[in-house]
């Protein structure tokens, strides 16, 4: 049978991989400018971000220092996730991209495919040699550089220090595996009642199932692009949840889906569960929705077969059809590297992707702040490079996986249905 979906649109969790697939022929969403107009003028650039308040807010400020410093003008169009993709593959089909695009490593191979971004390697004018050496492989495409990391982040598990107290547990240091925080989570929701759970739902995470084949010891995707996950390795992956939420380890569906679509409402921001996924702008994010305390933990890890990498946030690129690309190419270098622009950006689009940015940070951040970019260091110890950048097909399969964990946890679909679908759906990429 297919899948039936109840889920409310998800919140992106990772701006470089939880997109929603668009492609360069759908249709767009209206565009505003901070001028109030969509056309920069002669001269200008013309720049697109996804974003909220925050990111408004420190991008803004960052393009206002360098506007003073270098008299470069931008014309700024804004939008909230929702409808951002579409815009851009609507502009972009009509040959009205913007100049400086904010990109999604998932996202850059399609785009780059159909000649729509500037190859930064022809660029003579480039100064990104600051970017941390794991980062620098997102937004290759082959030799050819389609993106410049904007900021970076890492999976992390999130725990609200009151509930773990409350259940008298204790969190597991750098080497632990996957049946040891089932076990955890369990034991939470027994000491703390009916209504509260140990571990958020992640089930329907590609980046957290993407984990669990990397921490058996074999990448996900082979190096051509090919699943190397399988059919056995998602069925114990949905059949883990299901134990979890049969058990009580994990919320049951409908409560799952009352927190989808925005952050707050998720258990974990609401006090449902003493643990839950996310990336370090998502602790960040958690830590000022809550009043207890949150912290910041590996996730399992086995030291021999370490799952995690550092991961792009966003990446900035330049349009083909640039009639400055000059400047564009000047912006990027400028917010990589400028210490008035690194001060205005801070941690809000994620991680400063390079040490000198992290080190001028060092002490003017709030505690959240200074904890993740603290964490993301951990994970520089602890991590290895995926062994290539997502492939064609990944959006789909990461929104796939998300409604089939829903639906098995409906009872919508058996897990052996759930499988063949994904599968299914896998091969038609390859």
């Amino acid at each position: 049978m297919s899948i039936a979906t109840r889920r409310l649109p998800r919140r992106p969790l990772i701006a470089g991989a939880a997109l929603t697939g668009a492609t360069l022929a759908l249709g767009g969403c209206g565009v505003g400018s901070r001028g109030g107009g969509s056309g920069a003028g002669a001269g200008e650039v013309r720049a697109t971000w996804w974003g909220g308040d925050s990111e408004n807010s420190a991008l803004n400020a960052a393009l206002d220092a360098l506007a003073q410093e270098t008299g470069t003008k931008v014309a700024r169009e804004t939008q909230a996730w929702d409808g951002y993709w579409d815009r851009l593959a609507t502009q972009t089909a009509g040959g009205n991209a913007p100049d400086l695009i904010m990109q999604a490593g998932s996202q850059i191979p399609d785009y780059a495919e159909r000649g729509t971004l500037l190859d930064l390697n022809t660029q003579e004018t480039l100064d990104v040699e600051a970017i941390d050496e794991g980062l620098e492989q997102f937004g290759l495409v082959g030799d050819q550089l389609y993106g410049v990391v904007a900021a970076s982040n890492a999976m992390g598990l999130v725990a609200r220090d009151d509930l773990v107290g409350q259940a008298g547990l204790s969190l597991p240091g750098d080497d632990y595996d996957w049946e040891e925080l089932a076990q955890i989570a369990v034991s939470a929701h027994d000491a703390l009642g009916d209504e509260i759970w140990g571990l958020q739902d992640g089930g329907g995470d590609l980046i957290l199932f993407v984990m669990k084949v990397r921490d058996d010891g074999r990448q996900f995707y082979a190096d051509d692009g090919t699943l190397n996950a399988t059919p056995e390795d998602l069925t114990a992956w949905l059949q883990y949840w299901q134990d979890l939420r049969d058990a009580g380890g994990a919320p049951p569906a409908d409560v799952t889906a009352e927190g989808q679509g925005e952050l707050p409402n998720t258990a974990l921001a609401q006090g449902r569960a003493a643990m839950g996924f996310g990336w370090t702008q998502d602790y960040v994010a958690y830590a000022r929705l809550s009043d207890s305390s949150l912290s910041l933990h590996l996730p399992p890890h086995v030291p021999a077969t370490p799952s995690l990498w550092m991961n792009a946030a966003s990446l900035w690129s330049v349009s083909s059809t640039s009639s400055v690309p000059d400047a564009a190419v000047e912006l990027i270098n400028q917010l990589t590297n400028s210490t008035e622009a690194i001060e205005a950006l801070g941690i809000s689009l994620g991680i400063p992707p390079s040490e000198a940015a992290r080190e001028q940070l060092t002490g003017s951040l709030s505690a959240e702040e200074q904890i993740a970019m603290d964490y993301m260091s951990t994970v520089a110890e602890v991590s290895t490079p995926l062994n290539r950048l997502w492939p064609a097909g990944f959006d789909e399969l990461r929104t796939l996986l998300g409604d089939l964990n829903e639906a098995v946890a409906f009872g919508d679909l058996s897990i052996p249905d759930a499988v063949d679908q994904f599968f299914t759906t896998a091969t038609d990429f390859t």
